[in-house]
């Protein structure tokens, strides 16, 4: 990825999330199959707008975070 792709990534706003200290802590640079927002209601957009990131910056994950973020969209139904 290139710089200014790095910081287009950093400065989109489907990227940015506002978030109290200790959960953005809790979180850092999490995947979604190693945290999740304690708040369970908000797991569903939360992940929606990782995948809609993922796919627009064309960014990879893991199979343990594709399957997290399938489990929590099936879900989501």
């Amino acid at each position: 990825m290139s710089a200014e792709q790095r910081l287009q990534l950093a400065n989109d706003p489907l990227n940015l999330m506002a978030a109290d200290g200790p959960t953005n802590q809790q979180k850092s640079d999490s995947s979604a199959d190693a945290w999740l927002p304690p708040n369970k209601a908000f797991r569903c957009e939360y992940v929606s707008r990782q995948t809609a990131v993922k796919v627009k910056y064309k960014l990879w994950m893991t199979q343990p975070e594709h399957d997290a973020i399938a489990n929590i969209l099936a879900a989501c139904k």
